[in-house]
């Protein structure tokens, strides 16, 4: 039996539309070491709790805003503070394209997601974060081609390596985050 670490966990607001589930779970096939939690009932003290209790270093929590996901925020585990918060201007999911998680899944457990171009700087630190590299390699399964759009927004394509088909399209912006906010749960 092998034994997988954990480095993200994925959640989202409560209740999410049938939209954000779809993202949830395409961002856990995308992100490596990554596990997608339901929120249920469920604070945030609880979820920290469970992250911690899994070795995460990372929470990302997608909010909606009319059914339609709206924000990312990631928080940092060991200094109990949010790191980064994204707003998504837009996204195309794999149904949008027309290609269901199954065709995604049959890809395997994803190991290696690799960044071919990167010409966005202020998400360099988050990729790294979220265990995405830059390589050139024959050995990704998925390949991330980042394009920026202006300064402070910056659309990633994720494409199949092995059909060279793109299937999940994000526009993130980024928000500036306060070094003081901390959420420490254990207070």
């Amino acid at each position: 039996m092998h034994i997988y670490r954990t480095r993200v966990v994925i959640t989202s607001s409560r209740d999410p539309s049938i939209r954000v589930r779809n993202f949830l779970n395409t961002l856990q096939f995308v992100l490596p070491d990554s596990i997608k939690i339901n929120r249920g009932k469920k604070n945030l003290r609880e979820l920290f709790n469970i992250a911690v209790s899994l070795g995460a270093l990372y929470v990302v929590l997608v909010l909606a805003k009319k059914g339609n996901p709206y924000k990312m925020l990631v928080y940092d585990l060991q200094s109990f503070s949010t790191k980064y918060i994204f707003r998504l201007a837009g996204l195309s999911l794999p149904l949008d394209y027309r290609i269901t998680l199954n065709k995604i899944r049959n890809v395997g457990n994803i190991k290696s997601v690799c960044i071919r171009n990167n010409n966005c700087i202020f998400l360099r630190d988050f990729l790294i974060d979220m265990n995405l590299f830059t390589t050139f390699s024959n050995k990704c399964q998925i390949y991330v081609n980042l394009e920026e759009i202006s300064n402070k927004e910056c659309e990633l394509l994720f494409i199949l390596a092995t059909e060279n088909v793109k299937f999940l399209r994000v526009v993130m912006e980024a928000e500036k985050t306060n070094a003081n906010t901390n959420f420490n749960p254990y207070r």
